[in-house]
């Protein structure tokens, strides 16, 4: 019991403060959370990816990665190039206005990051996320045991 607490507990309070970061930073660019991870994925694969890809690598489903590539359309951060017949998956790429907004949240991330790890061996870092991928692999595997999908 005391393991569980001592792990949600964590676990938890790491995801609020990212949360809690990402929403104050990206006040000033108008910007939301999932708005924030589309553009930090989509300024990483230059080539553009699709949506189905984009929704893997965020976490989301979709209909709400559709509201985002939509919202960040208008807001003339991203392009969706109509290259293939089936919707899902045509790249999506950034403008030059998603370009500078993905390399300034590019930057602040990997800024939080080094702060957020100042103390931390770089060994210890690396077999700090071999665990955790172990537990979120086998946390994954208890979920395929109840029959829906892994989301």
């Amino acid at each position: 019991m005391e393991r569980y607490n001592k792990f949600y507990s964590l676990i938890s309070s790491i995801s609020k403060s990212i949360q809690k970061i990402k929403s104050e930073e990206m006040a000033t660019l108008g910007l939301k959370g999932k708005q924030v991870q589309c553009l930090y994925h989509l300024f990483n694969e230059e080539e553009g990816i699709s949506m189905l890809q984009l929704c893997r690598v965020c976490g989301e489903d979709k209909g709400a990665m559709s509201r985002t590539i939509s919202e960040l359309e208008k807001g003339d951060f991203l392009y969706v190039e109509e290259a293939k017949t089936q919707k899902y998956r045509n790249p999506i790429k950034l403008t030059s206005r998603g370009k500078e907004v993905g390399a300034f949240i590019n930057n602040k991330i990997n800024e939080m990051f080094a702060i957020g790890s100042e103390g931390v061996k770089e060994e210890d870092r690396e077999k700090f996320y071999e665990n955790l991928s172990i537990v979120d692999k086998n946390l994954k595997e208890i979920c395929e045991n109840y029959g829906g999908k892994n989301d």
